[in-house]
């Protein structure tokens, strides 16, 4: 088992590596702003064995979530998702897999992951997953009774810090045979303090950005100090530069519902910079949506190019499917949707100027309630800017880099994504809207009255149906029955 744990900090929060003090239980070091990543390894071998016989079955795992409280990064921790719990994998070659032992694991996160509803993506058994999910209060008690004995304070406290982190990544991939759980906690002043164990190895980096010298356009530097926990008295001297796939840009964004919003709303972008990052020619601006089933974007819509540039889009390069347009939110079978949408920034003028962009939306019906509205949330999209290509960069060589969000797969191999910084509303980076709906009071009425109605019209139909019979249903009788002798007399004649 390995650990990693890394200290990032801005320009000008250096500090004196001197003040860092290494014990036989740990490193300590002062308060500084800086950002804090913490990375185990857990070979396959190593896990209890109901997670390892379930991951024996998979290509691969990622379970990520994303805090839905406003976070400040830096680089190189720029990659984005939805606020959420996001889960896809892939089964092996042969297809067989049980869905229920995956649902059963994410019950870890909560009694409200129920709802698993996996589905295929193209030829491959990629299945895809998002719940709502405010924080991480029920993982955390989980983490800290099955990974953590009771006994042991320092996992005990380590497993309690898990509910300020920013974000959590649990992968696994079949090829390296190891589990990874990654931790990222956002910039603030913290201390610079970190623990071991007998079973682990501990790796702690305390860097800052930096350029070291022949730094590429495409890679990122720090420098600092690099202590190996048990094995040196005293941290090492680091300078290196990496490959860096996903940036951090200056562009900053929100989210809104425009008022009034109806059962059709409009979810405004509103962005504070319409300058690219990269000033070649190859930027493009995208928003990726992750939509719970109670709202969704129609397809046939956004593929109106006159509509969409009225809305400040471009296009519409990808929809996941199937998105049923008529089914109220109760009878949606699956967990929602995806959309990409490329925006359409106005040309530059001598600064940087604010615009909005427009995303047309639809509600679903939803369940009766005694106030008779509902007030439901969707997170805020991520938003990046795509810049070139570096085709024959392995972005892989990074330590921090992350892959599988679901929009880096919609773009070539090389793409690097420049993401936008959200702000929230009161902190928060969720849009909420008010749906009216069904009062419960009413519903027993509104099903009555409709059984009576189709009772009514279908008793009218079949009252008109037989007075039509009673009138002329005679007729046709004497239509259908032979000539009489004088008729056929008539008829030979005419012969």
């Amino acid at each position: 088992m390995k650990e990693r744990i890394t200290f990032v900090h801005p320009p000008g929060a250096e500090f004196d590596p001197k003040l860092i003090e290494i014990q036989a239980t740990g490193l300590l070091g002062p308060t500084i702003n800086t950002m804090r990543e913490d990375r185990l390894t857990i070979p396959l071998n190593e896990l209890p064995a109901k997670f390892a016989t379930l991951l024996k079955r998979l290509e691969s795992l990622q379970i990520r979530w994303a805090s839905p409280k406003q976070q400040n990064t830096i680089n190189p921790f720029g990659s984005r998702i939805s606020p959420g719990l996001h889960v896809s994998y892939t089964t092996q070659k042969d297809g067989k897999q049980d869905h229920n032992q995956v649902c059963s694991l994410l019950q870890a996160f909560g009694p409200a992951v129920t709802d698993f509803e996996p589905r295929r993506n193209g030829a491959v058994s990629r299945h895809y997953f998002y719940q709502e999910l405010e924080n991480l209060d029920e993982f955390v008690t989980y983490f800290s009774s099955t990974v953590c004995l009771e006994s042991d304070s320092p996992c005990q406290s380590r497993a309690s810090g898990l509910g300020n982190a920013a974000s959590i990544d649990i992968t696994y991939e079949a090829t390296a045979q190891a589990a990874k759980l990654t931790a990222l906690w956002p910039l603030h002043e913290q201390s610079l303090v970190a623990s071991t164990a007998a079973e682990r190895r501990t790796e702690v980096g305390i860097m800052g950005l930096d350029a070291p010298p022949n730094m590429k356009p495409h890679e990122l530097g720090v420098s600092g100090t690099l202590t190996v926990l048990k094995e040196q008295t005293s941290p090492s001297a680091v300078f290196f530069a990496f490959p860096a796939r996903h940036r951090v840009s200056e562009m900053s964004f929100s989210s809104q519902f425009l008022t009034p919003a109806g059962l059709h709303p409009t979810l405004q972008l509103w962005l504070n910079s319409n300058r690219p990052p990269v000033d070649d020619g190859s930027c493009k601006l995208y928003a990726y949506l992750t939509l719970p089933r109670t709202i969704f974007a129609d397809r046939y819509q956004l593929a109106d190019d006159l509509f969409l540039a009225s809305k400040n889009l471009t296009a519409s390069p990808y929809t996941s499917l199937p998105v049923d347009l008529e089914a109220p939110a109760y009878t949606t079978a699956t967990w929602g949707s995806t959309v990409l949408l490329e925006l359409a920034p106005p040309g530059m003028q001598a600064h940087p100027a604010a615009w909005t962009a427009e995303v047309p939306l639809h509600l679903r019906y939803l369940e009766p309630s005694e106030a008779g509205v509902e007030n439901i949330e969707i997170p805020y999209p991520a938003v990046f800017w795509t810049c070139g290509r570096e085709a024959s960069v392995d972005f892989t060589n990074s330590p921090f880099d992350r892959t599988q969000f679901g929009y880096d797969e919609l773009f070539e191999d090389g793409t690097v994504f420049w993401h936008a910084q959200p702000h929230g509303v009161g902190g928060r980076i969720m849009s909420s809207i008010s749906v009216p709906v069904l009062h419960d009071s009413a519903s027993w009425w509104v099903g009555t009255g409709t059984t009576a109605a189709i009772s009514i019209g279908f008793a009218w139909i079949l009252w008109k149906l037989l007075r039509a019979y009673l009138q002329f249903g005679h007729m046709s009788n004497v239509a259908a029955s032979p000539p009489d002798e004088r008729t056929q007399g008539k008829i030979k004649k005419k012969q």
